[in-house]
């Protein structure tokens, strides 16, 4: 989940800069003019990040954002991952939008379809889908080969994001 939201937040980065990167990060965020100001914080300190960088890290344990704690500390900021609430909540279905999806690919390759809004890896999938790993690639596959999701190595694991062909035959399903 932490990995899936870094990618998240490097093509954020990559596509529209800082503001963008911070745009949708937590509320309590707002980069103006180069300088990133966290609002409703308990300290009041500065940290100038200039030529040092800023290092953020993805918590799934933090509900808001979190600098140093003291200004002599190195720049870096602990926030809120993307999609914590899906580990507590129910497994994913075919249901809603996905339902018409269901005739066309079957439900198991619609509910990864519906899944993969966001880069996930096969663990992950199955998890989330309490299937066996080996069952989410064999559809991986399929659905790789139509073009439908892909794929990129971070480290040790491979992602899987939908492709535009993909977000299509979801939006449209």
């Amino acid at each position: 989940m932490v990995e899936a939201d870094m990618t998240y937040r490097a093509r954020r980065l990559a596509m529209g800069g800082a503001r963008r990167l911070f745009a949708d990060m937590h509320p309590s965020l707002r980069w103006h003019e180069g300088v990133l100001h966290i609002d409703k914080m308990i300290g009041r300190h500065r940290v100038k990040a200039s030529g040092r960088g800023l290092l953020l890290v993805p918590s799934v344990f933090a509900h808001k954002p979190a600098p140093p704690v003291s200004a002599l500390e190195a720049p870096s900021l602990i926030y809120p991952s993307r999609g914590v609430a899906t580990l507590w909540g129910p497994v994913a279905d075919a249901g809603g939008a996905g339902a018409a999806l269901v005739p066309l690919l079957g439900a198991p390759r619609a509910r990864l379809l519906g899944l993969l809004a966001e880069p996930l890896a096969t663990v992950e999938l199955a998890r989330r889908l309490r299937v066996t790993p080996s069952a989410v690639s064999q559809h991986l596959r399929v659905l790789h080969a139509a073009g439908l999701v892909t794929r990129a190595r971070q480290g040790r694991q491979v992602l899987y994001r939908r492709s535009p062909l993909g977000d299509g035959l979801a939006a449209a399903g």
